[in-house]
């Protein structure tokens, strides 16, 4: 499902996650949108489908601002990546992918949770690992 990569690729590198990229960190957004739908009474009903986007946009920049250092919170480029973040979600994975059927999406969630999982880990840069006991003087000597 190439919404979902888009998806989780967007989050990656806009960091919208946790502080960590530990599983619950990196799912946490996706988790918090998937909760409200489940929680939605009338998935059907306009009203509220529009009622849980802007809900799920404040719930995910309140979690955001929440968990950022007090020193660099998050401002309106970050709020405004979070609207794009579930304008993603709503548009292209529901809407595209599940054609607005929430009980189809909902009914995949464990699949789709992993997926995302997946396509996150992949987007995301690969931590540099340096050996033991090497150092910078090493390395040049190395090159010579």
């Amino acid at each position: 499902m190439q919404e979902l990569k888009e998806l989780a690729t967007y989050a990656a590198q806009n960091n919208i996650r946790g502080t960590s990229f530990k599983r619950n960190a990196l799912l946490k957004p996706l988790d918090i949108i998937m909760q409200e739908l489940d929680h939605c009474s009338a998935p059907d009903d306009m009203n509220e489908f529009e009622l849980i986007r802007a809900g799920t946009n404040e719930f995910i920049f309140d979690h955001l601002e929440r968990i950022a250092k007090t020193d660099f919170k998050p401002g309106r480029t970050k709020r405004d990546k979070v609207n794009h973040y579930v304008d993603l979600f709503f548009d292209e994975v529901l809407s595209k992918a599940h054609h607005g059927k929430v009980n189809k999406l909902l009914s995949r969630e464990r699949l789709i949770r992993s997926a995302y999982l997946f396509y996150v880990r992949e987007a995301l840069p690969q931590p540099v690992k340096v050996a033991a006991g090497s150092t910078d003087t090493e390395d040049e000597e190395n090159e010579e």
